[in-house]
């Protein structure tokens, strides 16, 4: 036991703990101001950086698309004698479940209606059309390229080089060699981990409230805030249980999600009446 704790890098866990909690704070105790900073430091970001994140994501694309039909993309990601552990219907499962399902529950209802207030949307001339089209830009191939090339990078890390240290950093150590053992390694892994942090909690903010409030309904539960919490800690100790236990278990609780998710679908066509 004493080993494990050793292997943990303490930095990682702790500076992004005491920032969540502190955060936290500051929005809870401030929650007005905070929403007015907030909405400064995003509207700051859409009208200076738009262009920018548009040109990223256009070069993530193109380099998925290199790195499938160029020479690199027939290097095996594993020993050359290795099989698929899984199919790809299970790949596919464990995909839409890891990063669709909670989003579908928000953004198939009111995406565009987010895009159409949005200042550059607003002043065309059918906003309707123009908020759809800002849609394929979330869902589409250039979206995906963002996780393909970091699956690969990692892929390539475990599979190919051996690389057993599952930071983000080592990903980047055939380019930065040595300065991953340093501070540019610290750096790197610290993003990495608040920039997952954020997107877990954009994901929970949006799903969330309509979760707790359709849960609500059925059993007729008025305090939605504390409603909310509840299931979020539910949520999280369900997959924190079922990422200790493995792959295997991991595949058996997607597939599961998955075969709710088709019921569900199957039920609103055939019963909804629409």
């Amino acid at each position: 036991m004493r080993k494990k704790f050793k292997k943990i890098d303490w930095l990682l866990v702790t500076i992004p703990v005491i920032g969540v909690f502190t955060v936290s704070l500051i929005f809870t105790t401030f929650p007005t101001r905070s929403h007015h900073y907030l909405s400064m430091v995003r509207s700051f970001l859409n009208q200076r950086f738009s262009f920018f994140y548009i040109l990223v994501a256009i070069f993530f694309l193109c380099s998925s698309l290199y790195a499938a039909f160029s020479q690199y993309g027939e290097i095996k990601l594993g020993d050359p004698s290795d099989k698929p552990q899984y199919s790809n219907l299970h790949w596919g499962i464990l995909v839409f479940t890891s990063t669709m399902s909670a989003d579908i529950i928000f953004y198939s209802l009111c995406e565009w209606m987010m895009y159409a207030q949005e200042p550059f949307i607003k002043d065309k001339p059918n906003v309707l059309e123009w908020s759809l089209t800002y849609s394929l830009f979330h869902w589409g191939p250039i979206v995906w390229s963002f996780y393909i090339m970091l699956a690969v990078a990692f892929a390539y890390m475990l599979f190919v080089a051996k690389n057993k240290r599952q930071k983000f950093s080592e990903a980047c150590r055939p380019l930065l060699g040595e300065y991953i053992d340093g501070i540019v390694g610290k750096v790197i892994d610290l993003i990495a981990t608040f920039a997952l942090i954020a997107a877990t909690a954009t994901t929970f903010s949006m799903s969330m409230p309509l979760l707790a409030a359709a849960v609500g309904k059925i059993f007729g539960i008025k305090n939605i805030r504390l409603l909310s919490l509840i299931l979020i800690m539910i949520v999280v100790l369900i997959y924190l249980s079922f990422s200790v236990m493995g792959m295997k278990a991991m595949t058996w609780l997607s597939s599961l999600c998955y075969t709710f998710f088709i019921g569900l679908m199957a039920y609103i066509l055939l019963f909804s009446g629409s």
